[in-house]
């Protein structure tokens, strides 16, 4: 999964595969809805944050496993 992203042609140097980009993301996220009343906006941003908190654990897995392994397998089947 992790070596999908750079089969698609991804940059493991790419903020995309850095946590603190997602975690930045998600906490703007959670600042823009504090600031709304309206309950199912409030919501679907609270939702997109946490996404967002999962793709910054998936940013830091590849970071966990990049580390370990520092090559990159021509074709992952």
């Amino acid at each position: 999964m992790i070596y999908e992203l750079h089969a698609l042609g991804m940059k493991p140097k790419s903020k995309l595969y850095q946590p603190d980009h997602w975690r930045g993301r998600a906490q703007a996220t959670r600042k823009k809805a504090a600031a709304l009343v309206d309950g199912k906006a409030k919501d679907r941003l609270l939702k997109i944050a946490f996404e967002y908190d999962k793709l910054a654990q998936r940013a830091l897995v590849w970071r966990m496993r990049k580390n370990e392994d520092d090559t990159w397998p021509e074709q992952e089947l």
